[in-house]
């Protein structure tokens, strides 16, 4: 049976690639591309994994949804900036990833939607400075006019999670008695034992 990375990383990444540009198309993510990938990701770790728990399975799908979307959550009550259909692609995407990487995605994605919030608000000022004076626009009005495609900050965030945290490399077969693992880009020897000499 294969490990569940490689089969809900690429529906998770085809996922956030299709939401954000419709996104970026149309100014909301896709509630079509939500709902089908994270009733697909659940299906998937049930049967690769069964019910599991906090790090694998069902289990650690139904975490990682919860904690990458509830954030998420909460500002889209506070206000337009994101959407309800952003949450349920964070909550597809929390399935996916399970935990712990759903966390990482939940800071990565942070991280670039504070940037992407930026750069709209920097770019919605100059729009609204190069307005003729004989038709004036309020800031405000500029600023609120369309939210910001949060699609995009998911995707980014979520595609740098798989690619920064990594799947764990076991190599035992080559060598009797080592471990290698691949954490954050770096690899570490486990349990090394030298072949012993008579």
């Amino acid at each position: 049976m294969p490990a569940p990375e490689l089969v809900l990383w690429p529906l998770i990444g085809l996922a956030v690639i299709v939401a954000a540009v419709v996104d970026l198309k149309k100014g909301a993510v896709p509630a079509w591309v939500a709902w089908p990938t994270l009733v697909v990701a659940l299906a998937a770790r049930v049967v690769l994994e069964g019910v599991g728990s906090v790090d694998q399975g069902l289990v650690s799908g139904l975490l990682g949804a919860l904690g990458c979307a509830a954030p998420f959550a909460l500002l889209a009550l506070s206000g337009p900036r994101v959407g309800w259909n952003d949450v349920k692609l964070l909550l597809a995407v929390g399935a996916g990833l399970g935990v712990p990487r759903a966390l990482s995605a939940v800071f990565l994605i942070s991280v670039v939607g504070a940037v992407a919030a930026v750069f709209f608000v920097l770019l919605r000022r100059r729009r609204s400075a190069s307005v003729s004076a004989t038709e004036p626009k309020p800031l405000a009005a500029v600023d609120s006019a369309r939210s910001i495609p949060y699609g995009v900050p998911i995707a980014i965030g979520a595609l740098w999670a798989m690619a920064w945290v990594g799947p764990t490399v076991s190599e035992g077969d080559e060598m009797p008695g080592a471990h290698l693992e691949l954490v954050d880009g770096g690899v570490t020897a486990e349990e090394f034992q030298q072949p012993a000499f008579e």
